[in-house]
């Protein structure tokens, strides 16, 4: 299937929630992890949901799956695509507030390679955003590379590094130095939600931001105004370098990120991550706050 659009919406705009087909979320260690799915259902009863989990259980409930590996994570898509086959539209809510990127861009993947016999697919991507959390010490980034599921073609171009900046020390710095680029481009939310994050995220990458001018603010949940500036970096970029985009903070951004990806398929999205040993944090939802992406597909 291919892309169609995609515009922000807000919690009202989504049409007609009791016909959605499926809520897609994952649950984890943080308290807003089933803030979405429980609002929805206080209004809307009996919507299929499906949990993906991180970790075994002894026992499951009929709509818990146990993501061990990206195979697993496909397969569920499978299942549920394969039940609805005769029905023309399809609605599912994605809540990625607590999912890996990997998860959320394998989606996208998924969707855009399968020949499903659905004529149109509306895809409404929810972010309950968190709480502030005083940022504990980093860990080692074990995992520097590229987003599984795309193929980018070598060239002899130099690298361009768009790092989306997070609120945890040395990550932007453990991927510029592996990858060394030509140039780079530092993008970070400010203002956010709360005030704190922006103070905590510029006191802990004082020095990368100190290294360049190539410096980006956005509104944390403004998709379009983050949209205008990456479609921008490329048309500034695209005929001189490879671009790459390693979006460390704001989960929105990466979305957007990763859509722009498809639009623009020369785009590569990197991650830098910790593999298993992460830093978990409890994050309480900031309520009532959702910002929600609906991506339709043909």
């Amino acid at each position: 299937m291919k892309l169609q659009f995609g515009e922000q919406i807000s919690y009202q705009d989504i049409d007609k929630l009791k016909n959605v087909d499926l809520i897609l979320f994952a649950k984890n260690h943080e308290i807003r992890s089933t803030y979405f799915v429980e609002k929805v259902n206080r209004e809307y009863e009996n919507l299929k949901t499906i949990s993906l989990l991180y970790k075994a259980k002894s026992r499951y409930k009929k709509n818990e799956v146990w993501v061990d590996n990206n195979e697993k994570l496909l397969s569920t898509l499978d299942d549920f695509f394969n039940s609805l086959q005769e029905k023309e539209e399809v609605n599912v809510i994605i809540d990625y507030s607590c999912m890996t990127k990997t998860w959320y861009y394998l989606i996208l993947q998924y969707i855009l390679n399968k020949d499903l016999k659905n004529d149109s697919l509306n895809f409404f991507f929810v972010y309950t955003p968190a709480c502030y959390s005083k940022p504990k010490p980093p860990k080692h980034n074990s995992e520097i590379g590229p987003l599984p599921g795309k193929i980018i073609i070598p060239n002899n171009k130099p690298n361009a590094l768009i790092v989306c900046l997070g609120y945890e020390e040395n990550k932007a710095e453990g991927i510029i130095d592996h990858l060394d680029p030509k140039v780079y481009f530092l993008l970070y939310s400010a203002p956010a939600l709360d005030s704190k994050f922006v103070e905590i995220l510029e006191e802990n990458n004082k020095t990368v931001l100190n290294s360049t001018s190539n410096i980006i603010k956005f509104p944390f949940d403004d998709l379009l105004y983050i949209e205008r500036e990456l479609t921008s970096l490329y048309h500034y970029l695209k005929n001189d370098y490879n671009i790459i985009i390693a979006p460390l903070g704001p989960k929105p951004f990466t979305l957007t990120a990763m859509l722009l990806s498809i639009k623009f398929p020369e785009i590569d999205i990197w991650r830098v991550g910790s593999g298993h040993d992460i830093n978990e944090y409890k994050q309480k939802p900031i309520e009532n706050k959702e910002i929600i992406m609906k991506v339709n597909f043909r």
